[in-house]
């Protein structure tokens, strides 16, 4: 079956630290690995992706530099053909406090997350990944609406930061595919079986 004959999955891509967070403590993200072996196996991922779904943080810090990419001398062809895939793709910002977006092909959703994130994945089409946002992987998970977990972990331990996964919220997971890198990065791709949050 097709991604254009089954509803969309909802699926959270991440990348981890071994001691289990998303970012550090005052939100560092430098020690995600984004080398060349590491960023083609995203790019050949992100060709089944749809709609990309932030949350606010995310979502600003991603509308405040791809677009600045193409007028950056130091920008590479790589930055600048994901410059155009994330401008051009389908943006969802799941937001209470974002009035609205600007950027190119980007929705807000500032109520009745569930029902509208439901209708988003009953549409046909490429599936929907929402990038980094823990906060936000938090909420989809516990309205049960995360189908996969796409992690990216790197042999990086920060004593401390943000969590993928929220105390006290059960998952039962199934490891569907895993693939090691050169750089020590190990991709873990897991289905969260149904009603198991």
């Amino acid at each position: 079956m097709t991604t254009l004959e089954r509803n969309r999955k909802l699926v959270a891509f991440v990348h981890l630290t071994l001691d289990g967070y998303v970012n550090g403590p005052n939100g560092e993200l430098e020690w995600a690995n984004v080398e060349p072996e590491v960023a083609a196996d995203v790019d050949e991922r992100l060709k089944a992706v749809g709609t990309a779904v932030y949350g606010r943080e995310v979502y600003g810090m991603m509308a405040g530099y791809w677009p600045m990419v193409q007028d950056n001398p130091d920008s590479t062809d790589h930055d600048r053909a994901h410059m155009a895939w994330v401008h051009d793709i389908p943006k969802v910002v799941i937001s209470r406090s974002l009035e609205k977006a600007d950027w190119n092909n980007t929705t807000v959703i500032r109520e009745d997350v569930a029902a509208q994130v439901r209708a988003l994945k009953a549409q046909r089409g490429g599936d929907l990944m929402v990038f980094g946002s823990p906060r936000l992987v938090h909420v989809l998970a516990g309205l049960g609406l995360v189908d996969e977990y796409m992690i990216y972990v790197n042999p990086v331990v920060l004593g401390g930061g943000t969590p993928l996964f929220e105390e006290g919220q059960a998952q039962t997971l199934t490891l569907t595919e895993s693939k090691a890198f050169g750089t020590g990065v190990v991709m873990l791709r897991y289905a969260v079986t149904p009603d198991s949050n």
